[in-house]
Formats: C-alpha cells, structure tokens, sequence
C-alpha cells in the first residue's frame, strides 16, 4: 500500500459499540420518537448508522461507523442525563462492514409494538441487563474482598 491508500484505508475503519442502560426518567412514545429522529438526522452527518431498541425502561443501541465519530457520539451518550447504568456489551474495532447500513438510526420501542415475534427480544434486553448487573455486583464483592484481605499484608 502506498501512503495515499494506507491513509485511505485508516479513515474507513469502522468502529461498532452495542451497550444497554437504564432510563433516568420515564419518556412518552413521543419523547422516544423524536430522540430517534434527532440522532438519525445528526448521525448522518457523521456517517453513523445502527438501531436503537427501547423497552421496560432500558435502551438497547448499537452504534457503526468511523472510528472517532462513534467514540465522539458515545462520550456524548455516557455524559447523557436520560441514561443511568450504562453497559457496554461490546466493542469492534477495525470491522469492514456495517450491520446496519441503511439506517442512521432505526428506532424500535418494543413497549409500543404489539408483535408477538418481538417479545423474546425485549426478554432477551431485561435479562442481559440484569445479568450485568450481577457481574458488577460479584466484581465489587471480589475487589472488596482482595482488598480487605490484602490491606493487613504490607
């Protein structure tokens, strides 16, 4: 590869974050709309696509696009007020194509769908969230234990 075509290659390196987290405060229908509608129309811009599926108070998102815009879009979702608990769940980097292509943000609130083919879905986001849950709790309970233990050994 030359120069011109290594830089290229790194200015179309993909980046996907799948995370989950808990609503701060209730939203109405409307209100989940039009967050779907504002993120689509500003992921655009930044050449971001992926989906973002709402249900039981949780947000499940997966994020897709050029490296640094997805960490940009990211660090504006962590510093969110309207998310509490977030997790991430994975994080791709270097990955040559998109899941979500045509969308710039397809929004799903699977409180408002009535499909029955979308209930393990929204089963499926409720458990892997409190399963997360568990870990963070497990982690804390090993750090504290390691740490009480330790602190007497000098």
């Amino acid at each position: 590869m030359t120069a011109g075509t290594l830089g290229d290659y790194y200015l179309h390196m993909l980046k996907r974050i799948k995370y989950v987290s808990r609503f701060a405060m209730p939203f109405r229908e409307s209100e989940l709309e039009e967050l779907g509608a504002k993120a689509a129309e500003k992921n655009k811009d930044l050449e971001i696509t992926g989906v973002l599926i709402t249900s039981g108070g949780l947000f499940y998102q997966v994020l897709e696009g050029p490296q640094e815009a997805v960490d940009e879009i990211f660090g504006y979702i962590r510093a969110d007020k309207r998310h509490t608990d977030l997790v991430v769940l994975g994080i791709e980097e270097d990955i040559t194509q998109r899941l979500f292509p045509d969308w710039s943000m397809k929004t799903v609130n699977l409180d408002a769908e009535a499909h029955v083919r979308l209930l393990p879905l929204k089963v499926l986001m409720e458990a892997v969230f409190e399963q997360q849950q568990h870990i963070d709790k497990m982690m804390w309970a090993i750090d504290r234990g390691l740490r009480q233990e330790f602190s007497s050994m000098k």
